[in-house]
């Protein structure tokens, strides 16, 4: 699989498009008011990434987005980061993918960058209400209660909540470890990265495509026991742990002379505490 950054505005097009494609497809339940410009300061300043098979190196696979808090502010006051350097906090959102072989993809690839980039904290903003997607990020911790979008509404005019959650620590150095640990490839100053996809066992298909093949904008398959209304209580979570034990990693097959171009190749090093 290949990770690489979308820089070009046609690369960014795609990106917005096909991200849009899927929601539709899977009829997401929220839309963001008129007047509402988050998404769209996110696809226009932050990195944007996609997801490519080396079997059909043109077509998008899934995608998502991040930027570090030295580049721009987080997308909500909450939680409260002023503790720590904004250099050292990025934020991610906007993940979209086409497949739950994609999703799972991504997920490797993401934690591969993460542990490129030296993050010390990892920032996420999963939509918890009208459906409860938190559940797929459980070894991150939830900050705070759940917390009104004003800048989106259900279709049907209803609120919207969403929930912040981190990962940091040694929790997000196991996970770096983990994406890891089967090795791969960067260039061009990590603008592309090459790694194995996670195999996946055939009898679990099923399970992972409902609980995966899922996007920011979307919801997993209704669970009134996850649901999580404003002000409940923390509770603990996991996430790609769990994934990366369900996901067996097959070998590295990538080449340096395949990337044509200056190589690094290895695993990055943990971020720091």
């Amino acid at each position: 699989m290949e990770l690489r950054r979308l820089k070009t505005d046609i690369e960014r097009e795609k990106f917005r498009v096909s991200m849009s494609e899927v929601r539709a497809r899977r009829g997401a339940r929220f839309r963001e008011t008129a007047r509402s410009r988050v998404s769209e300061i996110q696809l226009a300043f932050a990195r944007l990434y996609g997801l490519f098979d080396e079997t059909n190196p043109d077509e998008l696979r899934g995608g998502f987005s991040v930027h570090c808090l030295n580049e721009f502010s987080q997308s909500f006051p909450i939680p409260n980061l002023s503790y720590l350097p904004p250099s050292a906090v990025y934020e991610a959102g906007q993940l979209w993918a086409f497949s739950h072989e994609a999703a799972l993809a991504l997920r490797k690839g993401s934690m591969i960058l993460i542990g490129l980039l030296q993050a010390q904290v990892l920032l996420i903003y999963p939509l918890i209400i009208p459906r409860d997607v938190s559940t797929l990020y459980r070894v991150f911790k939830r900050v705070g209660p759940p917390f009104e979008l004003p800048f989106a509404e259900t279709v049907t005019g209803d609120k919207v909540y969403m929930q912040a959650m981190l990962l940091e620590g040694d929790e997000l150095r196991q996970q770096v470890e983990l994406a890891s640990r089967d090795g791969f490839e960067t260039r061009g100053g990590h603008n592309v990265i090459r790694f194995d996809a996670p195999a996946v066992d055939a009898n679990r298909l099923s399970h992972l495509s409902e609980m995966y093949q899922v996007t920011d904008g979307d919801e997993p398959a209704a669970n009134p026991a996850s649901r999580v209304s404003p002000g409940s209580s923390e509770r603990p979570l996991i996430g790609l742990a769990g994934l990366a034990k369900s996901a067996v990693a097959k070998a590295n097959t990538f080449s340096p002379s395949r990337l044509n171009g200056a190589t690094a190749k290895g695993k990055p090093n943990s971020p720091s505490r």
